[in-house]
């Protein structure tokens, strides 16, 4: 009986000895299949941004976005095989941003689609599959577009303007089985266009602050095939800035849209609110259908307004501030006794 035990017991012992030999610790993805996705973004050719700048004084958007988030999809599944972000920033041989970072994915066919992730202004949804992902930006408050005078026949749909939003995506994307670590190389280009837009202004020292929608405009993206949508038909909401063109006083901007519906039912409008240093407001509304077919527009996407906004001098001394011009008042010391 003692005998079958001792051997009973060196036999348990070999077992565990030989289980803990045969352990070997592996990462939840094996590293045999890690991949690492490198994303080029290709900035030439952006109207206003890289290319075509009307007016150098103002500020230009910054084009490297410094963290992208990627999706694998199942093909024609709704569901997300795989999600990852990578942020390691890097310039290529040719001078452009790379953004880059391993992402864990098992071989296989997928659907990808790629896009930056600092975007403030533009929300994502339906990210569940590669044809419904869609990239759009929220409704103003209704007190902001009150503010407004609207053109339509029906009630207009007033957006912010989205941010920079740069995509890459495929279809069929293909990651075989490998040993070595596997490299993904693609190229993210935006799925937004960037359009300047200005008016001449008599009077632009009376201005303090001033805004501008504009109709006609798409309202999001669909992702994963890079398509505009036009319906509904939306008005993008922007800040102007002073500035001069040529010793002439104007309110500019350069804004962003997800694209110009070109073919819209209605005529196009743009809305001026403007804020004067004594506390009056002017609205000016023309239309600008015409200027969409002219040169400077299709070829280099400006809005140059023929007309003239003239602010009349303020009746009375304007208060001190206003909003391209804030100011602030020195500190003033104050000592006053207080019961406790």
């Amino acid at each position: 009986m003692r005998l079958a035990c001792r051997h009973t017991a060196a036999l348990l012992v070999m077992v565990m000895v030989f289980a803990v030999l045969g352990c070997e610790r592996r990462p939840l993805l094996d590293p045999n299949f890690t991949t690492e996705l490198q994303v080029v973004i290709d900035a030439e050719g952006m109207r206003n941004v890289t290319c075509d700048i009307y007016n150098p004084k103002i500020q230009p958007q910054p084009t490297n976005p410094e963290m992208l988030r990627v999706l694998f999809y199942e093909p024609g599944e709704n569901r997300i095989a795989g999600e990852s972000y990578i942020s390691s920033v890097s310039t290529d041989s040719q001078g452009r941003h790379v953004v880059s970072g391993r992402v864990g994915i098992m071989p296989g066919n997928y659907e990808m689609v790629v896009y930056n992730f600092d975007t403030p202004s533009t929300i994502i949804r339906n990210d569940y599959s590669h044809h419904t992902i869609e990239a759009y930006t929220s409704s103003v408050s209704e007190a902001l577009a009150s503010r407004f005078n609207t053109r339509a026949n029906e009630p207009l749909d007033i957006r912010h303007q989205p941010d920079l939003v740069w995509v890459a995506t495929d279809a069929a994307k293909s990651i075989p089985w490998h040993d070595e670590l596997y490299t993904i190389r693609t190229t993210a280009t935006p799925v937004t266009e960037t359009f300047y837009l200005q008016v001449k202004v008599e009077g632009l020292e009376w201005v303090s602050s001033a805004q501008a929608i504009l109709t006609g405009m798409a309202g999001s993206n669909m992702l994963g095939s890079r398509q505009r949508v036009d319906v509904p038909e939306t008005a993008i909401y922007f800040s102007l800035q002073k500035s001069d063109d040529k010793g002439s006083a104007v309110l500019c901007s350069v804004f962003n849209t997800f694209g110009h519906i070109d073919h819209s039912n209605n005529e196009l409008w743009v809305s001026f609110n403007i804020n004067t240093v004594d506390g009056r407001v002017e609205n000016r509304d023309f239309n600008i259908s015409k200027l969409f077919e002219s040169p400077e527009c299709k070829e280099h996407n400006w809005l140059l307004l023929d007309e003239v906004i003239t602010i009349d001098k303020p009746s009375t001394p304007p208060t001190a501030g206003g909003g391209f011009k804030p100011e602030t008042e020195d500190w003033k010391e104050e000592h006053f006794d207080m019961e406790l």
